[in-house]
């Protein structure tokens, strides 16, 4: 089984009849399980740029007919961990970070230099922004706050880089910049769309139209967040579901990975309510001479309370824009609003920084992004445990820290934000630790098999018994455990000599 997994990178039908036939032959492990990472990306050499429409995956996802019921998680180990691979790298959730790491997230030793020079700019639209060189010859992408709310949108841009980035996706260099308009210029070769969708020179008065649409600071400055391209040639964003026939490496169906079913709990906890492919991004890179696909999470400026060009709607993370089911329309049109659901009632701070986030009403179970995605459809039971332990890596002073790098002006606006995410934590870890058993962090202690009770140590259950029992299976120890008066979750542990070779979970 562990074999077939090591050969997920071909698609060789032969291959996986003949591990099927041989199976009873094999050994259920290998010597080095559990294995950290997926096998070196292939070369690929003919990946093309691919552009879904916005519009049609809205109408699609909302839309569709039900998906078939989810199969295993793939991209995992014998004991459930995602693998580090050109989607993931495990970071604060296997080693923890520190603190000056977590403030740095993706980076921060390439902030924009002036002067800048304008390249091309997006004059319509809800949010405006443009694209910019520094002084470095560096390229930005520029984005303002809604000038009712300063600090909302380029505060949450900056800190989702920094959260993302540690729980293991590949994110950009997010950083706040104060600039002066006369610190701006326009490039020769700068365009923008004209009459018809044309594009035509830039002129200086599409940046005064712009600016006029801008956050600004007290001192006249213009606050926004500025993001550094990703490195490598963009090929437009990925999609949530299937996989790209162009690329040699993209072989696990996208919602069949535990990384992006996961996602959904990382979006709730966060608050991502805008979780979509046009805001992905695949890009292409070289790394000792083998081209391959990286991918990448962008745009954070619709996560915590803010929707990138106003403070959140209410309804955004409790409720599809489309609601689902459909029967739910007309039955609350005929309560003509007596019976309104709890986050109807919801209460948050008058804080335009904050814009709409609150903990106490949150349930993670029934979040929703604004419209369905497919992998978070696909998410189970696994899967969420699984992000529930990286999510519960955050300490109250992790949380803070990171949210200072949104670089609020009020220090209340600082504390509201962690206290939240503190508690948005507590309750995804209380949900997910008691759904499954779990007992974790396994470790042989001479002859016995020791682990920490999860649910226990952060303090969402009394202390419980176990029954564990312990069989030979050849080379194998097999530890069966389930808590007293509940056999029905169980963890099956696999060892060979002192070793953990796999971990299974049934609830």
């Amino acid at each position: 089984m562990v074999q077939i997994q090591r050969r997920l990178f071909t698609r060789s039908l032969p291959l996986f009849v003949l591990a099927a036939a041989a199976l009873a032959q094999a050994p259920h492990f290998f010597p080095d399980d559990p294995i950290a990472r997926a096998p070196r990306p292939l070369p690929a050499r003919n990946v093309r740029v691919q552009n879904p429409d916005d519009f049609y995956d809205f109408i699609w996802q909302s839309a569709r007919p039900p998906l078939p019921a989810p199969r295993a998680s793939q991209g995992i180990n014998t004991v459930g961990d995602v693998l580090d691979s050109e989607w993931y790298t495990n970071r604060h959730g296997r080693a923890r970070m520190t603190v000056e790491e977590l403030k740095r997230g993706p980076g921060d030793s390439h902030p924009p230099l002036p002067p800048f020079q304008v390249v091309g700019a997006k004059t319509d639209g809800i949010t405006p922004g443009f694209r910019m060189t520094d002084a470095s010859g560096r390229l930005y992408f520029v984005k303002p706050d809604p000038r009712t709310s300063p600090e909302l949108a380029t505060s949450a841009d900056v800190i989702g880089s920094r959260f993302f980035f540690a729980l293991g996706y590949n994110t950009t260099e997010n950083y706040i910049l104060n600039l002066k308009s006369s610190d701006l210029t326009i490039s020769p070769k700068a365009t923008v769309s004209g009459v018809n969708g044309k594009p035509r020179p830039m002129r200086k008065s599409d940046i005064e139209l712009i600016q006029l649409r801008m956050a600004r600071n007290a001192d006249g400055t213009l606050r926004v967040v500025a993001s550094l391209a990703a490195p490598g040639k963009p090929l437009g964003p990925f999609l949530y579901e299937g996989t790209r026939a162009d690329d040699p490496n993209d072989v696990i169906p996208h919602e069949d990975r535990r990384e992006l079913r996961g996602l959904r709990v990382f979006c709730a906890w966060l608050n991502h309510t805008d979780a979509k492919a046009r805001n992905s991004l695949d890009v292409l890179v070289e790394e000792n001479g083998v081209p391959y696909v990286k991918h990448f999470l962008l745009d954070f400026g619709s996560i915590l309370g803010s929707d990138s060009d106003m403070p959140k709607d209410t309804r955004f993370g409790n409720e599809h824009i489309v609601p689902l089911p459909y029967t739910k329309v007309p039955k609350k049109m005929g309560q003509l609003g007596f019976a309104p659901e709890p986050w109807e009632t919801a209460r948050f701070p008058k804080n335009r920084a904050v814009g709409r986030i609150e903990s106490k009403v949150f349930d993670p179970e029934k979040w929703r992004s604004n419209y369905p995605n497919p992998a978070f459809t696909q998410m189970g039971l696994d899967d969420a445990y699984w992000a529930a332990k990286q999510v519960m890596a955050f300490t109250d002073a992790d949380i803070r820290a990171m949210v200072e790098t949104g670089q609020y002006s009020n220090a209340e606006t600082v504390q509201y934000l962690t206290r939240t995410l503190a508690e948005r934590r507590d309750k995804i870890g209380r949900t997910y630790f008691t759904k499954v058993l779990a007992v974790d962090n396994f470790r042989m202690e001479g002859e016995a098999l020791r682990f920490d009770d999860l649910a226990v140590k952060h303090g969402f259950s009394a202390p419980r018994e176990f029954f564990q029992t312990m069989a030979s299976q050849g080379q194998y120890q097999v530890h069966r455990i389930y808590e007293k008066g509940k056999p029905e979750k169980t963890v099956t542990v696999h060892v060979m000599g002192s070793k953990i070779v796999g971990v299974e979970r049934k609830w």
